[in-house]
């Protein structure tokens, strides 16, 4: 079970480490919106005021990325990793943020309101939030394979 909390506390911080600069210049007013983050605009069928967005999309990003790392390492520990079969190795990790980034698409984004992929928020959004789970996965497997306690 540690591992499992190990993996989602380095991917939450890769997660923070990617919305750095989302913090940094959205957080000041009059800035164009960072691509890492997605704005969430409209949830439940509820419009949010720009403050709420920021704080929303932050708090989206943080849940999803730590939940990408502790799946990952639960799907290792138990050889869910069908499609590898290698587990912790960088091809696996970033299969696996595709896949994370289709279930993300498919069904928590509809589950909020905001369509497959999130397309009532942006019309490119699938390409963003691609590019944002493979970066998700590149960290991970990086802060994985340089701090790489035995039991992982």
């Amino acid at each position: 079970m540690q591992e499992i909390f190990l993996g989602a506390a380095i991917s939450g911080i890769v997660g923070f480490i990617l919305a750095l600069p989302a913090i940094i210049f959205e957080a000041r007013p009059g800035n164009k919106d960072m691509p890492v983050i997605v704005d969430v605009k409209l949830i439940l069928g509820r419009t949010l005021k720009p403050r709420e967005v920021f704080v929303i999309s932050l708090l989206l990003h943080l849940v999803i990325t730590t939940l990408v790392g502790g799946f990952y390492v639960l799907f290792a520990n138990n050889g869910w990793l069908f499609i590898t079969h290698a587990p912790f190795a960088w091809y696996s990790v970033m299969i696996f943020a595709v896949a994370t980034w289709i279930v993300a698409g498919i069904i928590i984004y509809p589950l909020l309101g905001m369509g497959f992929f999130a397309h009532r928020q942006g019309k490119h959004l699938w390409f963003e939030m691609l590019v944002t789970h493979l970066l998700i996965g590149l960290g991970f497997w990086l802060g994985v394979s340089y701090y790489h306690p035995f039991f992982f």
